[in-house]
């Protein structure tokens, strides 16, 4: 008896990882699927200064867009700047590499991601070489 019930419960234990793994996107599958909108940025520095430019980084990307593209290519549109045009990679399951047309990278790591939302975090270095973060959203 006991093990018809422990046979039962896996066999109800697997179903519902099944259904839950099929109802899951892959990371890349959920950044190529459609339009992402620019929702929010924020600072985790003290520092008046990076908060005035993260500050002024929101009013620019304000109704702004993000779309990524299944052959690594990607655009940023913005209202107030010129596009931004590269390529991109995810590294692993949280790291996300942009490689701007115009030269640099960018590194970014994913702190959230599904169907209706992107947050990733940036890392950089203030004039007194101390680490900040910026936490940058996107909505879909």
């Amino acid at each position: 008896m006991k093990r018809a019930i422990r046979f039962s419960t896996y066999i109800i234990i697997s179903i519902m990882l099944l259904s839950l793994s099929a109802c899951e996107k892959d990371r890349v599958t959920l950044l190529t699927d459609g339009v992402w909108k620019f929702e929010n940025i924020t600072t985790n520095s003290s520092d008046d200064a990076i908060k005035v430019i993260v500050a002024g980084l929101k009013a620019i990307y304000t109704d702004g867009t993000m779309e990524f593209f299944s052959d690594g290519t990607y655009i940023k549109e913005f209202p107030l700047i010129d596009d931004e045009t590269g390529s991109w990679e995810l590294i692993g399951e949280t790291q996300l590499v942009f490689s701007p047309d115009a030269g640099g990278v960018q590194t970014a790591s994913i702190d959230k991601i599904s169907k209706k939302e992107l947050v990733y975090i940036e890392t950089y270095l203030d004039p007194d070489q101390n680490p900040f973060n910026t936490t940058t959203t996107w909505v879909k």
